[in-house]
């Protein structure tokens, strides 16, 4: 199945007016709550992501247990 250029473009405009649309009717106040509900998830999975790499480096014996310390405080 092959979507033209055209179908993608009147896809991703018609999907971005229904967002826009949706987000017209929140306040300033509403629009604040959900960034910052958004970037708290983000920075949950960011710090997520870097302390199991530092677990992953001490488990494979690549940093010591006094260099995986020192990363996760």
């Amino acid at each position: 199945m092959h979507i033209s250029t055209e179908r993608l473009t009147a896809l991703l405009t018609y999907a971005l007016a229904v967002v826009m649309g949706w987000l017209g009717k929140w306040n300033l106040q509403d629009i604040a709550t959900l960034l910052g509900m958004v970037l708290g998830i983000g920075m949950f999975l960011v710090s997520w992501y870097y302390r199991r790499k530092t677990f992953l480096l001490l488990k494979s014996g690549k940093i010591s247990q006094r260099e995986y310390e020192s990363a996760n405080r």
